[in-house]
């Protein structure tokens, strides 16, 4: 496989409590994926072991046929979008969209276009001024307001 998201093995615990136990799984490039299972099966878990947040115990974590195990978050080139919603509250939406390609260091130009892209398609351009504080629940998950 030359690229997709591979888990080998994959056992993560938590001071010897096991929370993912063998999970092989294979994710091919553009194929569309869930993770469904009870509270505590370990989905969010095999996501952090994805992004780097967390380290297998044992078993191997492949990105685009590239072995990712040992290299930390910030040189896997991927992000996570948690389930809490985890903006800064200090920040207005536009500067919490452009934080991670300000972090990755990205031309201001290219973070000013990809910022208005993002921000259009989710519907939110219209609150790109606005702070955190001022969004709905919803909206500060990305959803689309209303019509």
């Amino acid at each position: 496989m030359s690229g997709g998201i591979r888990f080998d093995s994959v056992t993560v615990a938590y001071d010897g409590n096991v929370v993912l136990d063998t999970l092989d799984l294979t994710v091919e490039p553009g194929e569309v994926m869930a993770l469904l299972g009870p509270s505590g099966s370990g989905k969010t878990t095999a996501l952090q072991a994805v992004a780097g947040f967390v380290r297998p115990a044992s078993g191997r974590v492949f990105l685009g046929g590239r072995d990712v195990t040992d290299l930390p978050p910030h040189r896997r080139g991927i992000g996570m979008v948690v389930q809490q919603y985890a903006l800064f509250p200090h920040m207005r939406v536009e500067e919490n969209v452009a934080f991670g390609l300000k972090a990755q260091k990205a031309p201001k130009a290219e973070i000013r276009t990809r910022v208005a892209e993002a921000l259009e398609m989710t519907g939110m351009a219209g609150y790109a001024r606005r702070y955190p504080r001022e969004l709905s629940g919803g909206q500060q998950l990305g959803v689309p307001p209303g019509p």
